[in-house]
């Protein structure tokens, strides 16, 4: 059989995307996957628009994996830009996702604060 690491014998995927010059850890991407897996829409009533939400995730990633190694402002960070539609993301749920993806940018110096 496959006697390296992973599947089929291959390093993870996160390991493989992550840029050598990257500041983030395979963990730290593992972690905003999982987050992200969590956001559940609601049935009834409005919140953040999934396609916005996703949006801003996907930017994440990016850039945790060095396709995109540019720093992040706070303002982007900032749930105020997403709309609330019928059937969104529940608010309480992506705001405490982004406030942790926040402090792993900035615990790898990857965010800069916004000049307001």
């Amino acid at each position: 059989m496959f006697d390296g690491p992973g599947r089929h014998g291959r390093e993870e995927m996160t390991t493989e995307l992550r840029s050598a010059d990257s500041p983030f850890k395979p963990e730290d991407l593992q972690r905003l996957e999982q987050l992200r897996g969590a956001f559940q829409p609601r049935r009834f009533g409005s919140g953040y628009d999934p396609a916005q939400v996703d949006r801003i995730f996907d930017a994440m990633s990016s850039n945790m994996t060095g396709r995109s190694p540019v720093p992040v402002s706070d303002k982007e960070l900032d749930t105020s830009q997403f709309s609330l539609v019928q059937r969104g993301y529940f608010e309480a749920e992506v705001d405490a996702a982004l406030r942790e993806i926040r402090d792993i940018f900035a615990k790898r110096g990857m965010v800069r604060l916004s000049d307001e």
